[in-house]
Parts: structure tokens; C-alpha cells; sequence
């Protein structure tokens, strides 16, 4: 009995040391914690010059982003600047009477360049008619199946070095354009408002910087001119405003 029961006191003294090292290992975990997070605001603490130049260096590469986007958008703003004041202006003033040549009545105006270069490739759809009273014009309709006139500039439009332009009024017909006699009878019919002359077109461009404008023009005559046909000739007047 008592070999047994002092074999039972063994075992118990055996399982008891075995145990033994979890606990120590724990207390000494606790005893001796991870001190890197310690260590590193010690040497941060330590090195305070360190932390202010990295602050620094962030503050002037940023401060250099700003300067350098700055730099290209006022180079841009010049850029834009330059091309509005140094491109062709196209234009084409309206007549101020459709005169006679005796067989027929003209459109005579000009092609003026009012810029400070030269305007390239200039060339435009025009319709220089007369309409009666009652008829409703598609003014600045160049499309298929709407016959107009199309014209070249010969070469290139200089500076203040005006184009002269003359374009008899006439029907536009599928296959071509009629011109309208400047007899009597039209004249009249004009006097009295029975009918009225409408001379619009648009024309495009290049400056010389490769970028392609384009304007347009209406002007009309007589006292037959319908009211909404007056308004939307005066609406057509216009240029681009493109820059670049």
C-alpha cells in the first residue's frame, strides 16, 4: 500500500515541475516586455533634427509642386494671349446697296483680313438671291439639296490687303445658278415690298498657328423682308472664338 501510494506522490511531484515552466515563461513575458516601440520614441526623442528635416523637405518639395503648376498655367494664359492677338481675323462687311450693271444686280463687298498674320485656306458658301414676300428662307443652310455658290480665295489674305468679292443675285437651281435680270420689274417689285434681297454665307479659315476659325454673315434689302427672317439673318452674324 504504502509503495503505491508513494509511487501516486511521485507522479504528482513530476506533473507539477512540468507545469512549472509555462508559469515562469509567462512572468517573465511580463517581467520583460517588448520595449522597440519604447525605443524608438526614445530615439526620436533623442534626434529631434531628424523629424523637423523630413518635415521640411516634405514642405519644400510641395511649396515646388505649386511654383512648377503655376509656371506652365501662366505659360499657358500667355500662350492663349499671344495667338488671340497675333491670329487672323477674317471678315466680310456687309454692302451697302446692291448696285446695277445694267443686266444684273451685285453683291460687291470684300474679303478683309483684320489681324496681324496672314489668313490661309480661306474659303465659304454664299447665297445671294431675291425672295418673294411670302417665302421663308433657311438662312445658313449649306446642306445637300440647298444649292448655294462656293468660292476660293486666290492664295493667301494678307493684313489689311482687302480682297475684292462680286457676286451677281440669282436663283440657286439644282443644276446651277440663274441669274435674276435687274429689269423693272424687279425693281419695283423691291420698291414695293413684294420682294427683297438676302445675301448671306460663311466662311473658314486658317491663322498661321494650323488652327481653323470660321465666321459668318447676313444682310438683306427692301421693305418686304419678313420680320422673322430679318431676326434670324441678324443671328447668323458670327465669328469663333477659338483659341488654340
Amino acid at each position: 500500500m504504502s509503495g503505491r501510494h508513494g509511487h501516486q506522490r511521485k507522479k504528482k511531484k513530476s506533473k507539477d515541475l512540468s507545469a512549472a515552466p509555462t508559469g515562469v515563461h509567462d512572468v517573465l513575458c511580463q517581467e520583460h516586455p517588448n520595449h522597440e516601440e519604447e525605443n524608438d520614441m526614445k530615439e526620436a526623442e533623442k534626434n529631434p533634427h531628424s523629424f523637423l528635416k523630413d518635415w521640411r523637405l516634405d514642405v519644400t518639395a510641395f511649396i515646388s509642386i505649386i511654383a512648377l503648376f503655376a509656371y506652365f498655367t501662366q505659360a499657358c494664359y500667355t500662350r492663349k494671349a499671344m495667338r488671340v492677338d497675333q491670329r487672323a481675323w477674317v471678315s466680310v462687311p456687309f454692302p451697302n446697296t446692291f448696285p446695277s450693271n445694267g443686266a444684273e444686280l451685285q453683291a460687291i463687298t470684300q474679303i478683309i483680313d483684320s489681324g496681324k498674320t496672314p489668313a490661309k485656306e480661306v474659303q465659304g458658301d454664299v447665297i445671294a438671291t431675291v425672295f418673294k414676300k411670302d417665302d421663308n428662307p433657311t438662312i445658313g443652310d449649306f446642306s445637300i439639296g440647298h444649292s448655294h455658290e462656293r468660292f476660293h480665295a486666290p492664295g493667301v489674305v494678307f493684313p489689311n490687303a482687302p480682297i475684292p468679292i462680286t457676286i451677281p443675285l440669282g436663283t440657286y437651281e439644282a443644276f446651277g445658278k440663274k441669274i435674276i435680270p435687274a429689269d423693272e420689274t424687279l425693281r419695283k417689285d423691291i420698291d414695293e415690298g413684294k420682294r427683297f434681297i438676302l445675301f448671306f454665307g460663311r466662311l473658314t479659315y486658317s491663322d498661321v498657328f494650323g488652327v481653323e476659325h470660321f465666321m459668318q454673315f447676313c444682310t438683306g434689302s427692301g421693305h418686304g423682308i419678313p420680320s422673322d427672317t430679318l431676326t434670324s439673318c441678324l443671328r447668323y452674324n458670327d465669328l469663333d472664338s477659338i483659341e488654340e
